[in-house]
């Protein structure tokens, strides 16, 4: 049983990164690839260490899953998010269908 939840989150992580994948190739400008590409990895990563988690033999071993997962939510969105932002200071302009909030 555990096995098969483990390979169900390691199809989703699989879907979630190339969903991310394919929205980068789909998408019309580079805010919307980042914005992408930071939701896919974020998903991919997450049901990626939750099957590991399910899977690992010892709680050590969790515990350290537990702490790359911490890091990596806190780090990948905070890094797209910068990179758009750089994007947006040094004059990238959108797609023209996209809205832009000021502020």
């Amino acid at each position: 049983m555990v096995r098969m939840l483990a390979n169900l989150c390691f199809l989703g992580s699989f879907l979630a990164f190339g969903l991310g994948t394919l929205g980068l190739f789909r998408f019309p400008d580079s805010y919307t690839r980042i914005h992408a590409v930071g939701m896919g990895d974020t998903l991919g990563v997450g049901l990626l260490g939750l099957g590991l988690f399910l899977l690992s033999p010892n709680w050590l071993l969790r515990l350290k899953l537990g702490a790359i997962l911490l890091l990596f939510w806190l780090i990948n969105p905070t890094m797209s998010h910068l990179v758009a932002k750089a994007g947006l200071i040094h004059g990238v302009k959108p797609a023209a269908d996209t809205g832009v909030r000021k502020g």
